[in-house]
């Protein structure tokens, strides 16, 4: 059993080192099981893997704060928690740590894929979003059906216009970012367009009426909500930025 158990923890601490290159897992598999409990060997491999477990999670956590956009540390939090609840489903650490261990970290990954998604993306719905009326200026107030009384066509062009820049410069940088998972990319893609397009497209519905009676509509009115949900699509894809203009 002792052989068994220091060959599983070296193959763990190898694919922490495969994963994450710049690892150093702070246990040494060696001198751990020179105290190696015959009497409860399963007890005994079942901790050091735990302890490798949370190094590997230590390491994550330190490495992350590498990143200045904290959009890109929930992102590289949730690739890397889910590659290791992946690797450990596949292997005889899924015995070791139990159901309960993979399930929480299942929880985690979606805890970082909630905050990416809140980081990323309150400030541009704060775009669709009107309350009260607005501040004077522009052609004033319009009427009619829909268009939101109180609610002046200048601001309106402003929101169209933050909206629309927001929206490109997210598009450009996270377009370059990864999501290895091609279920994980899905659903996280998926995840923002259920936030995005419905918001969009109640702003459009309500407010779109105001623009598409002034003059250039186009300037403001930029994308229609199937353009969003394709450029949607290409996010997380790796693509550098000459790839993004072909």
């Amino acid at each position: 059993m002792r052989e068994s158990a220091l060959s599983l923890t070296k193959r763990l601490a190898q694919t922490a080192q495969e994963t994450f290159v710049s690892i150093r897992l702070p246990i040494n598999t060696e001198a751990t099981f020179q105290e190696f409990d015959h009497a409860d060997p399963e007890a005994q491999l079942a901790s050091v893997t735990t302890r490798i477990m949370q190094a590997l999670q230590n390491n994550l956590d330190g490495k992350s704060k590498q990143y200045k956009d904290s959009a890109l540390t929930q992102l590289f939090l949730m690739n890397n928690i889910h590659y290791i609840v992946r690797s450990v489903r596949r292997s005889e650490a899924k015995d070791l740590l139990g159901d309960d261990w993979v399930q929480i970290h299942r929880r985690i990954v979606q805890q970082h894929a909630n905050q990416y998604k809140r980081v990323s993306w309150a400030k541009i719905l704060q775009c669709l979003t009107v309350q009260g009326s607005s501040t004077s200026g522009g052609s004033g107030p319009v009427g009619g059906e829909g268009s939101g009384s109180g609610v002046s066509r200048a601001s309106v062009k402003d929101r169209f216009k933050t909206f629309n820049s927001q929206f490109e410069e997210l598009h450009q940088r996270q377009s370059q970012w990864t999501v290895p998972d091609s279920e994980l990319r899905e659903s996280l893609r998926l995840a923002v367009a259920e936030v995005v397009l419905p918001a969009y497209r109640s702003f459009l519905r309500r407010f779109g009426p105001m623009i598409e009676n002034g003059k250039n509509p186009q300037k403001y009115i930029r994308y229609t909500p199937e353009d969003l949900e394709r450029m949607l699509g290409e996010f997380f894809e790796g693509k550098t930025w000459n790839e993004q203009k072909r």
